[in-house]
């Protein structure tokens, strides 16, 4: 396993276990302890009413993780299989459901998340929920770019020339080269879930503001920003921590070119 991967697991396994176990209660109040510096007994130290920040980072972790799987499956679903049809289909049909793609980009997120959060409320699935709604329409774009120029390579051509069906030529050939790229593009794209997710939650559109939640903390503790930075600085690590692991470990690679191994085709393959 390469090293990004490694770490980014087991980041993710931190977060999952973040909401499973906390050394304190996040939302404990113990007035005698605001504001304590780092230790042994509260590893980042307490925020202005004496709850332990480490268990209020973990608590919020697994929100984000949740966001980021369900953005990601909600996108790469939806504007994989939007994208795809489009080019493979052709004609008016590609044209109606480009079309139908690009509303996804013009109405604002914000808006989306308006919306999502009145019918289904503060939870960080209807938070994922817009966020994925949000990202349809450049999977879309981006699906079906792709498959148009893998429709155009010589494999691709031959096999279509020896009579293979449409539904068999995308699933044998265009699918197989589409989706490790937009699979690259959905992991650089998780990073900005979590700023996304983040800035939901501190203007109050993302969980409940009555938990703990990385964005919202940084919300709640921005008052505080220069008489302890510490309260605000380690959401952010956090935030930035995640998206760096993120882009890091899913940097597409080489892209397809028409002189790569793959543009021949073999009768096996057909």
């Amino acid at each position: 396993m390469k090293p990004a991967a490694a770490l980014l697991t087991a980041a993710f396994a931190l977060l999952i276990a973040g909401g499973v176990w906390q050394p304190y209660d996040p939302d404990a109040i113990d007035m005698t302890a605001r504001h304590a510096p780092a230790s042994f007994a509260h590893l980042l130290g307490t925020d202005n009413l004496g709850r332990d920040l480490a268990s209020r980072l973990m608590a919020g972790g697994w929100r984000t993780a949740l966001v980021i799987l369900s953005v990601g499956v909600i996108a790469f679903v939806g504007g994989g299989t939007l994208g795809t049809a489009a080019a493979m289909l052709g004609g008016w049909r590609e044209a109606l459901i480009l079309r139908a793609a690009e509303m996804f980009i013009v109405v604002p997120t914000l808006i989306v998340a308006l919306t999502v959060a009145a019918l289904f409320g503060l939870t960080p699935l209807s938070a994922g929920l817009a966020l994925g709604l949000a990202g349809i329409g450049p999977y879309a774009l981006l699906a079906h770019s792709l498959t148009r120029r893998t429709l155009g390579l010589q494999f691709v051509q031959a096999a279509e020339a020896l009579g293979v069906e449409r539904l068999r030529l995308m699933t044998r050939h265009v699918l197989p080269t589409t989706l490790p790229l937009i699979f690259s593009y959905a992991g650089s794209q998780a990073g900005l879930s979590v700023v996304a997710y983040a800035s939901l939650s501190f203007i109050g559109l993302g969980a409940d503001p009555s938990v703990p939640d990385w964005g919202s903390m940084l919300y709640e503790y921005r008052i505080f920003i220069f008489d302890h930075p510490g309260l605000m600085i380690w959401p952010g690590v956090a935030i930035a921590t995640i998206t760096a692991l993120l882009n890091w470990n899913f940097d597409p690679g080489e892209p397809l070119r028409p002189g790569s191994k793959r543009t021949t085709v073999r009768l096996s393959d057909v």
